[in-house]
């Protein structure tokens, strides 16, 4: 199937999202957009995808002009996207997922959708248990699912919006296998990054867009530099930041062991120093959230206790955690961290601790105007936060974070961002340690893990290791800890 964009034109308010951008995408071909955050990438993908209305221009499928005007309409034609955000029901099992929204009349025809399901599964080598709950698959077998979905769906294009955010080394390995595979059986594929090594990895060439407009088109593959330089029009490098840890301990946790959803850790006992970034390494789903969740009082521990300045203060509520300087910030930013339908400003006046029973609406437009221009967010007080890119709301979850706080508890800080963006966003913690703040973070990026890290702890199928100094490590050895090698 020939897919064709001719001009597209799309608004929000002021800001020209995109700004007539053409482009076709051939059968079998594997195409990837590039963009730096804001760029217009996930506004383009949603027009196509029928999520979006643009303001002008056309979409052609093999040379014939058509309308698309919801998802259902894209997907009867044969286009269906995989969103940054997972798109399913948790509490619902995969076979309810599976089944919704794609078959007509009043009974569920059970076996003979079991039996299609159990087909495709086979040839793409998944192995869902159809019985099991969504909630209880790892991000990156939820992507699995909704793959599974769209071919079930009889969909002929797949877009993937930064599919390999939040996800393993491993788990990317098996996604690329999976993209190659229906390429060479006639499907296209768009795939959305900021990541330069993946689309050299994957694709057969790129279109780059840059504040809402398309600047260049590379065969593949291609020297970063070059695409660099298209995406953000400089050369730009990756940063480091200096240890500026103290000796001091901020936090500590004692004989702790948690519950996830697939095991008990083992008892863990670990020091947090003023000052200091630990990293958490590991498959997704190995228990770094977990674990995350419980320093930040969301979740109970099975044993062991978590102190502050020698005193216990496990058991007590995630207020109370908040109270004493204790900040989570959620990977899954529309699920956890931010409210759907709600403004800028109503998330600043959220975040903002106070004993006052109305709001001072005057006060909290200049917090809001000041926290824009101080994060670089692009949007406006009046913008909800589903208008904002992926790169565009994980700074507003950033700018949330109340300037006090003592224990940043973060899950993939820089989910979604391109180099600038995770440069700037190092930059803008860096200044949290300098002031005293510790921070925590799990990343499924290794080369970020290390080039962050003062120590990192590594998670694997149940067991949490001792932290290891990240001098001490490169990727080859910590990825080979990830993977459950090497553990003494």
């Amino acid at each position: 199937m020939k897919i064709e964009i001719r001009d597209i034109h799309k608004y929000f308010g002021k800001v020209h999202a995109n700004n007539g951008i053409s482009l076709t995408v051939h059968a079998g071909e594997i195409l990837g957009v590039l963009g730096e955050n804001g760029a217009g990438k996930t506004t383009l993908m949603k027009i196509l995808a029928g999520l979006l209305h643009c303001n002008s221009g056309e979409i052609l499928i093999n040379d014939e002009p058509v309308q698309i005007s919801s998802a259902n309409e894209a997907l009867a034609r044969g286009i269906g996207m995989l969103s940054q955000d997972p798109l399913d029901f948790p509490m619902m099992t995969i076979f309810d997922n599976l089944y919704l929204g794609g078959q007509k009349g009043f009974f569920i025809q059970k076996k003979a959708f079991q039996k299609k399901v159990e087909e495709t599964q086979k040839n793409l080598g998944f192995h869902f248990n159809l019985d099991c709950f969504v909630g209880d698959l790892s991000i990156g077998e939820r992507q699995q699912l909704e793959i599974l979905r769209l071919l079930l769906f009889g969909s002929e294009l797949i877009i993937l919006d930064e599919p390999t955010t939040g996800i393993s080394a491993q788990q990317k390995k098996q996604l690329f296998e999976l993209l190659k595979q229906l390429s060479t059986l006639g499907k296209s594929i768009i795939f959305v990054t900021h990541k330069l090594a993946e689309v050299n990895e994957l694709c057969q060439r790129t279109i780059v867009l840059r504040q809402g407009k398309l600047v260049g088109e590379v065969a593949l593959p291609c020297g970063s530099s070059s695409l660099i330089e298209l995406m953000f029009g400089k050369a730009i490098e990756f940063q480091s930041i200096d240890d500026v840890s103290k000796s001091k301990q901020h936090f500590e946790v004692r004989d702790l062991v948690i519950k996830d959803i697939r095991f008990f850790s083992n008892p863990v006992n670990l020091s947090i120093r003023q000052g200091e970034i630990l990293g958490l390494a590991g498959m997704e789903g190995s228990g770094q959230k977990t674990f995350l969740r419980t320093l930040a009082g969301l979740e109970k521990p099975i044993e062991g206790k978590i102190l502050e300045g020698g005193s216990p203060i496990s058991g007590n509520s995630p207020h109370y955690f908040t109270k004493i300087g204790v900040y989570f910030m959620p990977a899954a930013r529309m699920e956890e961290g931010l409210v759907q339908g709600m403004t800028l400003e109503e998330h600043f006046i959220l975040s903002q601790a106070t004993d006052k029973f109305l709001i001072d609406r005057k006060k909290s437009l200049k917090i809001t105007e000041s926290r824009i221009k101080e994060f670089a967010i692009r949007g406006f007080p009046h913008s909800t936060v589903e208008e904002l890119s992926g790169g565009n709301q994980q700074r507003l979850l950033l700018a949330m974070l109340n300037k006090n706080a003592r224990l940043l508890l973060l899950e993939n800080p820089t989910r979604g961002l391109d180099i600038e963006s995770t440069n700037w966003m190092w930059n803008k913690l860096h200044e949290r340690c300098e002031k005293g703040a510790s921070i925590i973070f799990a990343s499924a990026d290794i080369d970020e893990l290390l080039r962050f890290s003062n120590r990192i702890v590594v998670f694997f199928g149940g067991k949490i290791s001792n932290p290891y100094w990240s001098q001490e490590l490169n990727s080859e050895r910590l990825g080979a800890l990830i993977g459950g090698e090497g553990w003494e």
